[in-house]
């Protein structure tokens, strides 16, 4: 069990690669096609690849709250908080698709969630979050934010916007 808890963890709540997103962008800048259509089709490929990875994000909030102590291996880690489980549901709920595309959510060590993207995070609690973004060498965010969904959301597309 003590295996599977840790596979459960380390693996990214995404949905797609990178990868396959890039190949298919690729393969849309070097084909023959109207531009009209190069849009269409991208536009499509960005809505599904934004609702199947809030459809994944769910799934492994699932997964998540079967976690057990000492899930990370090292006997350290707590579960994670059913409040901050909830708390990411309502957020995953409260988003457009294209809010959280291109985000991945972690298990914490300390019971709390992690929303991560290349240069920002936020950490989801039961009572707080806090967020932090870094674009250009400059860094924004809050800690210890009381939770409030629409705040988080806010943090969210404030966090998009900047990186």
């Amino acid at each position: 069990m003590e295996e599977n808890n840790q596979m459960i963890a380390a693996e990214p709540a995404v949905a797609y690669t990178p990868t396959m997103f890039d190949t298919v962008i690729s393969y849309l800048h070097s084909s023959h096609m109207p531009i009209s259509t190069k849009r269409a089709v991208y536009r499509q490929l960005q809505r599904e690849v934004a609702d199947e990875n809030m459809a994944y994000m769910k799934r492994r909030l699932k997964e998540f709250a079967s976690l057990e102590a000492g899930w990370d291996g090292y006997g350290d880690a707590i579960p994670v908080s059913s409040i901050a489980i909830s708390h990411a549901q309502q957020i995953i709920n409260a988003c457009r698709p294209s809010d959280l595309s291109e985000w991945r959510l972690f298990p914490n060590v300390n019971g709390t969630l992690l929303l991560e993207l290349d240069n920002a995070a936020i950490n989801i609690g039961d009572d707080f979050f806090t967020y932090w973004a870094e674009s250009k060498g400059k860094d924004i965010g809050e800690e210890f934010v009381p939770f409030k969904v629409d705040d988080v959301v806010e943090a969210i597309r404030k966090i998009n916007a900047y990186v």
